[in-house]
């Protein structure tokens, strides 16, 4: 499920639709999203209730109270009508909305898997003394309910730089605790393999992936920015601020120090190997989507799949971590 938050996440921003919905929970104070311009348009006789959102002037309104409507000017003048102040955003368009919903559907759905954990670690605590996994599940469903809180802010501050990173990045640190709520399950089938992993090629390999990560990212939000103006996606590259070529010639680095510990796992029999090989081909898939970016004129539906193949080698090189160390 949360694999599915960060591809949602991800389609998301490949649509442009991250202002589908200019409130959170709701969506233009509705629990079911818009269809049509209709739904989010004065209409003269229409009851609206309080908290429904529309759109006039190129304004996005709110009611304060119930009101069936009679004269717009007159409403807004006794202030039932007043104007959304935490962005100034306006548009509506029905499939922006629908894919931010959906988006939001499946994080809340979400919460419904990591409530059952919670609960049925905490019998194995109680039961078994088994608290480590309680404890991971504990974390997981505070990361869960920040980054749902982050997405608010995300929201209310129109798309503000770097916060929509900060809230990839927190999905990850999800995928993180689950990971570590699964080992916590399974630790003790686990062979004790610190002597035979170059742990610490792997804590550099996993810093220098997660820092090519938000470094795409910044180069997305440079993407988003100028197809905001207008220009079109074959003449993105070309336009793009010469910092950004640090991101595509990072993924050699990034793959030297990857073989530094993949190398010597491929070489011999350890439950490593596996993750070692999937990291390999992650790499490779990773680097010819990057390359099919710049082939290809930077096509919208290559962007999910270069964020989840980045997330799972992120991902793999954690769990090498957390499984080699010694107990």
């Amino acid at each position: 499920m949360t694999s599915l938050v960060v591809l949602a996440g991800s389609v998301v921003r490949m649509t442009g639709s991250g202002m589908g919905c200019p409130d959170w929970p709701k969506c233009f104070g509705l629990l079911i999203p818009p269809t049509d311009a209709a739904e989010v348009t004065w209409i003269e006789g229409s009851a609206y209730e309080s908290g429904r959102m529309l759109i006039a002037n190129d304004t996005l309104w709110i009611a304060q109270n119930d009101v069936i409507a009679a004269d717009f000017d007159r409403e807004r003048s006794i202030g039932t009508w007043e104007a959304y102040t935490r962005h100034d955003y306006a548009v509506f368009n029905p499939i922006h909305t629908w894919v931010e919903f959906i988006n939001r559907l499946i994080g809340a759905l979400t919460g419904i898997p990591a409530l059952i954990l919670l609960v049925f670690s905490f019998i194995g605590g109680w039961r078994y003394g088994l608290w480590w996994t309680f404890r991971w599940s504990v974390v997981h469903l505070f990361l869960l309910g920040l980054v749902a809180w982050m997405g608010k802010k995300v929201v209310d501050g129109n798309l503000i730089p770097f916060s929509i990173t900060l809230h990839m990045l927190g999905a990850i640190f999800i995928l993180m605790a689950l990971a570590l709520v699964m080992h916590s399950v399974r630790r003790d089938r686990w062979i004790k393999m610190s002597g035979a992993v170059k742990r610490n090629w792997l804590i550099v390999a996993l810093f220098f992936t997660l820092a090519q990560l938000i470094a795409g990212t910044q180069v997305r939000e440079q993407v988003d920015a100028m197809m905001h103006l207008g220009l079109e996606r074959p003449n993105l590259l070309a336009s793009l601020p010469e910092w950004w070529k640090f991101h595509r010639s990072g993924s050699w680095i990034v793959l030297l120090i990857q073989m530094l510990w993949i190398w010597p796992q491929l070489r011999q029999q350890s439950p490593l190997r596996g993750v070692a090989q999937w990291s390999l081909r992650l790499i490779a898939a990773q680097m010819m989507s990057g390359i099919a970016f710049v082939v290809l004129g930077m096509p919208a539906v290559l962007q999910p799949l270069h964020l989840l193949l980045a997330v799972g080698l992120l991902l793999l090189n954690f769990w090498a971590i957390v499984v080699s160390i010694k107990r």
